[in-house]
């Protein structure tokens, strides 16, 4: 078994098994601190004994503390870990000029072996903590992209910084004209980012000269993808295939 663990700013998931076949769980960011704290959650999601059963762990982080606390109780554990290396995965990220989130590299990683050429290049936007936009060409060049506030990021940041906005959770649909101020922020960052997709896919066919494969992801994108038509294709669980590919490939 395999274990692959996402370390998101917001929520830590994990999936136990193999590529196709496997479970996840996920839990807070914020409530892991300890080795123990990680220890006791894989012990109530997965049982106390699956420890001496992992063949090894891959991992993403964009959080480096806490990566430090989950990565000290598989070292503790024995579990060998694999981590993204660009210069051996296949994709070719030596034209981005600073540190890419390992996020957005196992993410286009993925996407870039589930539909290789001709279906390239591609367009992966995840809808997460943040909304990234993550380009790779016909030659698994990782050409860059884009990063904006996520959907629930930018009314989380309306509320704290505003006197009269209150704070709201997208647990309802989007209304294009909407009648008070709650619908307004649910409209306003859903449609917001429905846009963004939208006009970023076209600006980016005029400077490509072709038009591209347009994945879509992470835990916001269900909120989106009703309103794209068919412009994209929805894998929610990209990254974590991502994670298996990875360790495979690694191996």
């Amino acid at each position: 078994m395999i274990l692959c663990v996402d370390i998101g700013n917001t929520n830590i998931k994990c999936a136990l098994g193999e590529a196709d076949n496997y479970i996840t769980a996920s839990f807070a960011t914020l409530e892991m601190n300890e080795p123990s704290d990680f220890d006791g959650f894989i012990a109530n999601c997965f049982g106390s004994d699956v420890w001496g059963k992992l063949k090894g762990a891959a991992l993403a982080s964009v959080v480096p503390e806490r990566c430090r606390v989950i990565t000290q109780l598989l070292h503790e554990k024995s579990v060998p870990i694999k981590r993204l290396r660009p210069s051996t995965c296949g994709v070719d990220f030596s034209r981005y000029q600073s540190a890419l989130g390992e996020d957005r590299a196992v993410c286009a990683f993925a996407a870039a072996n589930k539909y290789p050429s001709p279906a390239l290049p591609l367009v992966v936007i995840d809808f997460g903590t943040a909304t990234t936009i993550n380009v790779v060409d016909e030659n698994k060049v990782f050409l860059g992209g884009a990063i904006a506030a996520g959907i629930q990021t930018g009314i989380n940041a309306l509320a704290s910084r505003t006197a009269q906005l209150p704070p709201v959770q997208l647990n309802q649909q989007p209304k294009l004209i909407a009648g008070n101020t709650t619908e307004a922020l649910v409209s306003g960052a859903i449609m917001g980012a429905v846009c963004l997709a939208q006009g970023y896919v076209r600006l980016l066919e005029a400077e490509l000269g072709k038009e591209p494969l347009i994945i879509i992801t992470g835990g916001a994108a269900p909120k989106v993808l009703p309103f794209l038509d068919d412009l994209a294709k929805h894998e929610p669980t990209l990254l974590m295939d991502g994670l298996f590919m990875l360790y495979s490939h690694l191996n």
